[in-house]
């Protein structure tokens, strides 16, 4: 019998649930690169990088070092709403035809995902007590 957390024992279920929700995030802004890189380079530019870090995120998750990918997942999704929150309000450089364009599908769908990461990421890096010793263990074990 293994001494393994409740926490360990589902986290293979909670990585697979993350790395779905990045490839969602990853392919929303996948199909939107070639109107980006001609419209506003850096945004297009931005998208390539964001799909690469959800690609290397999803790898981590997948690997012995889960933590790194909830926490790179975590900067993306926030980083990606914060930039989908300013190009509806005031706008980026050279970057002002979304102002006021809060319906849009597909930005909705990655909202929802990037917020679903994040609420993931919390619970899967969130430190846990173990009622019998009030010990707090590590929630992804394996990750140093």
């Amino acid at each position: 019998m293994t001494n393994r957390s409740p926490e360990a024992s589902r986290s293979p279920s909670l990585h697979l649930f993350g790395l779905a929700l990045l490839a969602v995030i990853a392919w929303v802004h996948f199909k939107d690169i070639p109107d980006k890189l001609q419209e506003t380079d850096y945004l297009g530019w931005s998208y390539i990088l964001l799909v690469a870090g959800c690609a290397a995120a999803g790898a981590w998750l997948l690997s012995s070092h889960p933590r790194r990918g909830y926490v790179l997942g975590s900067i993306i999704s926030l980083g990606a709403i914060i930039g989908y929150v300013l190009t509806r309000t005031t706008g980026l450089p050279h970057a002002m035809d979304d102002i006021g364009n809060w319906s849009e599908l597909s930005g909705i769908v990655a909202l929802v995902a990037e917020g679903a990461f994040l609420t993931l990421s919390a619970i899967a890096l969130r430190p846990t007590r173990t009622p019998e010793t009030n010990q707090v263990i590590a929630p992804l074990p394996n990750d140093r």
